[in-house]
């Protein structure tokens, strides 16, 4: 069984290295290898280290993705901010992540910045989880279909090239 599971991840592996541009790459990790974030969508101010752990963006795929030119890559991901397409990706203990929450979560990851540590959307930094319903991943959620919210946050991250 063991070399049967090695032998996929040896597979996976070379598939996702013969992926060459950063669309296919984000296609292959969101919507075909998928996983569990387990937290780790949002970065920590004080210390941002990846850990060896079994979550998303603790993978070597995701290194390989985060490789790419880092204004190549706020630029496509800009590009999914509206996409509200389930991937194959969930947020422990909550929901299947859409391709516009998971845009947002790799660009904070490539930029060291939280979505709600921006001043505009700071009301939601400390707000209060109420239930499943009233928690981050929805407030963003909301905030990617609201066409206003989502071009600020669009611009905010362009902006984050600048400094």
């Amino acid at each position: 069984m063991k070399t049967e599971i090695a032998q996929i991840e040896r597979t996976e592996l070379i598939k996702i290295t013969q992926t060459d541009s950063i669309s296919e790459l984000w296609n292959v990790l969101v919507f075909e290898k998928g996983g569990c974030l387990g937290g780790e969508q949002y970065v920590n101010e004080t210390e941002f280290k990846r850990e060896e752990k079994p979550l998303v963006f603790s993978e070597t795929e995701w290194k390989k993705f985060s490789d790419n030119d880092k204004g190549k890559l706020t630029e496509f991901l800009i590009t999914k901010l509206s996409d509200t397409t389930k991937t194959k990706i969930h947020t422990c203990p909550f929901f299947g992540a859409t391709n516009g929450e998971m845009a947002v979560y790799s660009l904070q990851h490539i930029h060291k910045k939280n979505w709600f540590d921006f001043s505009e959307f700071k009301e939601y930094k400390d707000k209060e989880y109420k239930s499943a319903t009233e928690q981050p991943q929805i407030w963003l959620q909301n905030i990617l279909k609201n066409e206003t919210d989502r071009k600020k946050l669009a611009e905010l991250f362009k902006n984050e090239l600048k400094e």
